[in-house]
C-alpha cells in the first residue's frame, strides 16, 4: 500500500507479525470489533475488519459499522474475494442493526475507490489529515 500513499509505508523497527498478532489479540475482547479472514487453503489471502460505532445522542443518525481495514493479496484481487469480505460486513451490519457501513479509502487509489463505488458507496464527506510533525 505504500505506492498509493506514504503513511502506508511499514515501519522498520518493529516485528511485523509480532505487532500484527498483538493488535489482532488486542480486538478480541472488544465485543464491538469484528474481523473476518479470507484463506486459501491455509494461506492467508485477505482480511477485513471493522467496529461497531455509535452516533452521538444529538444526532438522529443511527449506529454505523465502519470498516478500518480491508486488504486482499495481490494474486487474490479481482477475484471476487473483496466482494465476499464486504458480504460478511454488510450482513453483521444488518444483524446489529446498524444503519450504514462507513470505511475510509485513500484518495490515490482509483482500484479501491471504484470497487466501492461499484459496490454502492458514496463520498459522504472529505477526511483531511494534518501532519503534526511537520509543524
Amino acid at each position: 500500500m505504500e505506492p498509493v500513499a506514504e503513511r502506508n509505508r511499514l515501519a522498520d523497527d518493529v516485528d511485523l507479525v509480532a505487532a500484527g498478532v498483538a493488535h489482532r489479540e488486542d480486538r478480541l475482547d472488544d465485543d464491538e470489533a469484528l474481523t473476518w479472514v479470507a484463506v486459501d487453503g491455509g494461506d492467508l489471502v485477505g482480511y477485513a475488519a471493522a467496529s461497531v460505532e455509535s452516533s452521538a445522542p444529538a444526532f438522529a443518525a443511527g449506529d454505523r459499522l465502519h470498516v478500518g481495514e480491508l486488504y486482499v493479496r495481490e494474486p487474490y484481487r479481482g477475484e471476487g474475494v473483496a466482494g465476499d469480505l464486504c458480504d460478511r460486513v454488510d450482513a453483521a451490519a444488518a444483524a446489529r442493526g446498524c444503519e450504514r457501513v462507513t470505511l475510509d479509502v485513500d484518495a490515490g487509489n482509483e482500484r479501491a475507490r471504484a470497487f466501492y463505488e461499484k459496490r454502492g458507496f458514496d463520498v459522504a464527506r472529505h477526511r483531511m489529515v494534518d501532519r503534526v510533525d511537520e509543524k
